[in-house]
């Protein structure tokens, strides 16, 4: 499995998250969280469990840009690890569980409000713009997260109206995801910065 979003943003904060939103919504029900889960997250020791937990994984010290976001199992090579990109960062030993079919990548303005409503307008959003996010069969998986520039091709229409073709490197994460059959231990630096050199 591989999909591929381009132009993704941050939305002028600096992380993006990844995990099963729904998942996380039941953790937060179950537990009685507040719905202010940033504050939560970034006061409480919560975040971190939830992390350890294989809920959500924070990307902290992302850049404001685009980025080119990457899913893939196991079976397909990293695009980062080819010739002409550069690998910048590389971190191992993320676990992650699925519980409802799919995981997506999100920004940190969601946990600001966490309800139902804004978690459903959240999925409803990502699906009809073609916001990251993948289906994947239920269960646990080991993940790493590859990031760096990547050799992209983006398209434009001159001012002639013909399609033009450029060739660059890009900001890029990638998510490798391998499927275990039991929980593993997060054993992944759940603090490092996420911050791709241009």
């Amino acid at each position: 499995m591989k999909a591929k979003f381009t132009e993704v943003l941050n939305d002028t904060l600096s992380y993006f998250l990844l995990g099963d939103i729904e998942l996380l919504h039941d953790y937060q029900v179950k537990n009685g969280l507040p719905n202010d889960l940033a504050t939560e997250f970034t006061t409480k020791e919560t975040g971190d469990w939830v992390v350890e937990a294989g809920i959500m994984i924070p990307l902290s010290q992302v850049e404001n840009l685009p980025y080119t976001i990457i899913f893939l199992t196991d079976d397909e090579a990293p695009e980062l690890l080819k010739e002409g990109n550069d690998l910048q960062i590389r971190e191992d030993g993320y676990i992650l569980n699925i519980v409802n079919g799919k995981i997506m990548l999100f920004t940190w303005w969601i946990l600001k409000d966490f309800t139902a409503e804004k978690m459903k307008e959240r999925i409803e959003h990502q699906h009809k713009f073609g916001k990251p996010q993948v289906e994947l069969e239920n269960g646990w998986y080991k993940l790493s997260i590859l990031a760096g520039l990547t050799q992209q091709e983006s398209s434009f229409k001159n001012q002639d109206g013909e399609t033009m073709y450029i060739t660059g490197l890009e900001p890029t994460f990638e998510f490798v995801l391998t499927k275990t059959t039991v929980k593993d231990q997060c054993t992944a630096d759940i603090f490092r910065s996420y911050k791709i050199m241009l």
